[in-house]
């Protein structure tokens, strides 16, 4: 078999760079129409910690849309959590959990999750709040 690629490339990287280029191409045909926005990445909530630039309300405003776009992933919520209590939200954060307990089954989370879920409700705000 004959090898059309350029040398020194692979298919599979004429592939990816062709990929690149024409979704590049095609961004630029949008001319000043506004780009999707994307959905924050799960992980975001927590990995704002220690961002100067971003005041308390920012970053619990920001721990909400991670839930809102994720509300199935229970990870987003217990970081939420661990944001809000951080910030002196706690009665607030807690209320949220025991929502989130009510649709646990249908939540997507490893067996640490849950744990950790488990853990923030029953001793954080169930014992210290004496709300359960």
């Amino acid at each position: 078999m004959v090898s059309t690629a350029a040398p020194g490339t692979t298919a599979r990287g004429f592939q990816g760079s062709f990929l690149l280029a024409a979704m590049a191409a095609f961004l630029a045909g949008c001319g000043g129409a506004e780009i999707p926005q994307v959905r924050p990445l799960p992980s975001g909530c927590l990995a704002e910690f220690g961002r100067e630039s971003l005041d308390s309300a920012e970053h619990m405003a920001l721990c909400d849309r991670i839930v809102a776009s994720h509300p199935r992933l229970l990870q987003a919520h217990v970081d939420r959590f661990i944001v809000w209590q951080h910030y002196g939200r706690e009665q607030e954060a807690c209320r949220k959990l025991f929502e989130v307990e009510k649709t646990m089954a249908t939540l997507i989370a490893t067996a640490d999750v849950r744990e950790d879920f488990r853990f923030s409700v029953e001793v954080v705000c169930r014992k210290r709040r004496g709300d359960g």
